[in-house]
């Protein structure tokens, strides 16, 4: 890394596509991933009841490997009576305990094949928002699968070649320099071998918006992708400030919750619809949109689980805590896994694309990114406190105690003391006027690990709400 930052920009783009090549031919198998993804275009009109069949199965098979040859599980079986005969179909899965983070992360070995890393196997690291991220191993025939739900969801978008289409990417990934940046305003690297151009996520301001829509129109991707927040942004800028963004064939944004009016933005200024996709580094669950805007749930992937807070399904239109088992990581299986985020489940209705894979109404977010109010109890979904204030470039709020929140405000030219009186009005709508409200007005918001940005931060940790 020292040696990329210390090089000329063309240096860079040559290492840039040499990693390209490395992550494209060590990490997975073309071939595999076109014969898991042509089954994918097969198998996503399957009924109800072919769906839970296929998940039966995997379940039986993934719990009596993992209760024969990962530790963990073998340790549970025999202090808790842990069976995996007792597990006759998804429904039984209940009668497993939850996992979490921090299990995993003290003790990563113990959720290995035999206690070790497979031969071969790649090893990838969550984020880690709390600071200490997560070692996932995982051998190349998963992560070749893992990745025909990519190719599945881009035919999906309309994309025509879905394994390497002309695409610009918007994500955390340290490509440009600080010290490179200055005079030259390359925001961006080529990886000339997956035909991508590269886009940072960090330096997108007022100044640098105009140079991004060149770079995009010079380019001509068909797809773009990343963090809804970066093209938010830019999103934004184009619309103060004139620019013509170029019309790809389709939008894909993951890693960043999504809301409706960011949604609605980004569309707007690309022409072109978004398609939402939600899933981890782990691998754990695979969720994503259909042409008709709905996300769905993908079975074929493991089963997802939105649980309410006395731990059982959520009914549709109600939010709760997504717990995960993946189908496709036998060297390090997570059954039960607490992803640590919030979802509102989806009606039961069919959906006009035919398929009946499970809806998901929305991702509501991290269950850390939820206020707590005393007397209101927990607070999610702020989104709505921005809709119709306008001249906002960005936004964050911060829940600094259980009575002090902050919102750090980004303003464009226009923001008036009477917008930002609109705005303290509808935050204090949700939260209560007996909490002590501050808003300040910054030129930027810092993102966290890998550039993601948090629309909301809750600094409260649950040992501080005993009491409440």
């Amino acid at each position: 890394m020292r040696l990329y930052r210390s090089s000329p920009r063309a240096l860079q783009n040559a290492f840039v596509t040499i990693k390209g090549a490395q992550f494209r031919w060590i990490r997975a198998s073309e071939s595999q991933m076109l014969k898991e993804f042509r089954n994918l275009l097969i198998t996503q009109y399957w009924s109800s009841d072919e769906f839970r069949a296929y998940q039966d199965q995997e379940l039986t098979e993934l719990l009596r490997t993992a209760f024969a040859t990962v530790p963990y599980y073998q340790e549970l079986k025999q202090k808790f009576g842990c069976n995996p005969a007792d597990i006759k179909s998804v429904e039984d899965i209940k009668y497993l305990p939850l996992l979490d983070k921090a299990t995993v992360r003290s003790m990563h070995w113990k959720f290995l094949y035999n206690g070790r890393a497979p031969r071969f196997c790649n090893r990838a690291f969550t984020s880690g928002t709390t600071g200490s991220p997560l070692t996932v191993y995982e051998p190349r025939t998963a992560f070749s699968r893992r990745w025909s739900f990519v190719l599945r969801l881009r035919r999906w978008a309309g994309l025509h070649d879905v394994v390497q289409p002309r695409r610009a990417q918007f994500t955390g990934r340290d490509i440009v320099p600080d010290s490179r940046v200055s005079g030259a305003g390359y925001y961006w690297r080529h990886n000339h071998f997956a035909n991508t151009l590269l886009f940072s996520t960090t330096h997108i301001s007022k100044q640098s918006a105009p140079r991004y829509a060149r770079a995009l129109a010079h380019f001509h991707p068909e797809l773009i992708d990343g963090y809804p927040s970066a093209l938010l942004a830019l999103a934004r800028f184009a619309h103060t400030d004139g620019i013509v963004l170029p019309r790809p064939l389709a939008i894909i944004v993951s890693a960043e919750t999504l809301s409706p009016t960011a949604r609605h933005e980004i569309e707007q200024a690309f022409q072109a619809q978004v398609f939402n996709q939600y899933a981890s580094t782990e691998p754990s669950c695979f969720w994503c949109d259909c042409e008709y805007g709905h996300l769905h749930m993908n079975p074929e992937y493991g089963i997802s689980e939105i649980l309410d807070e006395n731990g059982s399904p959520a009914l549709p239109g109600q939010a709760g805590e997504v717990v995960v088992t993946s189908f496709l990581n036998s060297a390090m299986p997570l059954i039960r896994y607490r992803l640590g985020d919030k979802a509102v489940r989806g009606p039961d209705a069919p959906c006009p694309c035919g398929r009946a894979m499970p809806r998901v109404e929305i991702v509501v977010g991290r269950t850390d990114d939820v206020l707590y109010i005393p007397g209101r109890g927990y607070v999610g979904r702020l989104d709505p406190v921005f809709k119709g204030v306008s001249h906002i470039m960005e936004a964050q709020i911060v829940q600094e105690s259980t009575d002090t929140v902050s919102v750090f405000v980004v303003p464009a030219i226009g923001f008036t003391p009477q917008i930002e009186q609109l705005l303290r009005n509808n935050i204090l709508e949700k939260i209560g006027t007996e909490i002590k409200l501050i808003i300040h007005k910054v030129d930027r918001i810092p993102r966290g690990p890998n550039g993601k940005f948090r629309a909301v931060l809750s600094k409260v940790s649950p040992s501080n709400l005993t009491g409440c």
